[in-house]
């Protein structure tokens, strides 16, 4: 692979939010491609800006949603601490490039230099994302004749495309050379509507052995226990929590938490608001056992061959479901505890981790050949 010629690649994808899958899914992409010139296109998304940045005043909110932004981000400073670290992570971490775009025609200008452009991983393709459409950046609808195009591991959730969506697709992906994405479910809509190849690969972060990941791991600057039972989720899910205290109380440990939102004392014993993307790895390989209904929080527990197990989500089960299918994994996937019997059983990941291999090597394959 290192002996290919090096290509320039522009790759765009959810790299500039504040949540720890979406920077570390396009910092294991670069990674794996390190061996080329490749750079992150810095386009701000009008939608996740709006979503995400933290001006004063924003003209396209309402006054009574700049004022409850004021008061929120201002005057608590609630999530500061833990935004400036995935600041400081894409700074240090992710290869940008030197402009940032707010829109296709600014894209497009400065895109001449590429050789490739990818359209990575995340939900790029869910307009639920990029306000009610699909947005032409991440179908890669700009760059000269010349330039390869191919999309890596890009999902729409559980998105499912009305047929104004399909055409768009139809005459967006038509100019890409390879189309991989993350879900099954994916593929199998968009066979519905082209006659193209289309390849399921794996997330960008488990392109990344765990011995990789643990490069860039920090431990926390504050102390928690040694022991510890890790939750991470994004709505603060009962089950998840309740499950995390029984078997935090079955092995003798306590109740870490990952989470934006404060705890209760009495839910949990740590709970952790500040925490940086290196953190958020050292936390997982740390722990002895991970609760979460998290799609990244499931991939980080394989990767570092946790315990854990991954609760159900009605809104999109199809990204952590389709993973453990394929890992032979599926009962680690649950909606609740009523049937679960030794739930401190640790898992034989003999089986799963010849099939992760087999899958990143297949994905890392796609890749290269693509390019």
């Amino acid at each position: 692979m290192k002996d290919q010629q090096t290509k320039n690649i522009g790759l765009v994808t959810f790299h500039n939010v504040y949540n720890y899958g979406g920077v570390l899914q396009a910092y294991g992409l670069c990674r794996a491609l390190e061996t080329h010139n490749i750079e992150c296109i810095d386009y701000q998304q009008q939608d996740l800006d709006l979503k995400y940045n933290h001006k004063l005043y924003d003209g396209r909110r309402s006054l009574k949603q700049n004022a409850k932004h004021f008061v929120k981000h201002f005057i608590l400073k609630k999530g500061v601490k833990k935004e400036n670290k995935i600041k400081e992570f894409i700074t240090e971490y992710i290869p940008l490039s030197k402009g940032s775009y707010k829109n296709l025609t600014e894209v497009d200008v400065n895109s001449k230099q590429y050789d490739v452009l990818i359209s990575g991983s995340d939900q790029i393709w869910n307009p639920q994302f990029t306000g009610g459409k699909l947005d032409p950046v991440y179908l890669l609808a700009f760059g000269n004749d010349r330039v390869k195009r191919l999309s890596y591991a890009s999902s729409a959730g559980a998105h499912k495309f009305a047929n104004g969506d399909r055409k768009t697709l139809t005459a967006s992906l038509g100019a890409y050379k390879n189309i991989s994405v993350r879900e099954q479910f994916l593929k199998d809509q968009i066979s519905t509507f082209m006659d193209k190849d289309v390849q399921v690969v794996v997330d960008p972060t488990l392109l990344l052995t765990g011995e990789q990941w643990r490069t860039i791991a920090k431990p926390l600057s504050r102390e928690i226990p040694k022991d510890y039972v890790l939750i991470y989720t994004f709505d603060n899910n009962s089950v998840c929590i309740n499950l995390a205290k029984d078997i935090a109380k079955k092995l003798g440990c306590k109740v870490v938490f990952i989470s934006s939102k404060k705890q209760k004392a009495d839910l949990v014993d740590v709970c952790l608001e500040d925490v940086g993307p290196n953190e958020f790895i050292w936390l997982f390989d740390n722990a002895r056992f991970v609760v979460t209904n998290s799609f990244h929080g499931t991939t980080f527990s394989l990767i570092f061959q946790k315990n854990f197990y991954s609760i159900y989500k009605n809104s999109n089960p199809y990204r952590v479901l389709n993973l453990l299918e394929v890992l032979g994994l599926k009962d680690r996937l649950i909606k609740n505890t009523d049937d679960l019997a030794d739930v401190t059983a640790p898992i034989d990941y003999t089986i799963p981790s010849k099939l992760l291999s087999e899958r990143r090597e297949d994905s890392i394959k796609f890749l290269f050949d693509s390019l």
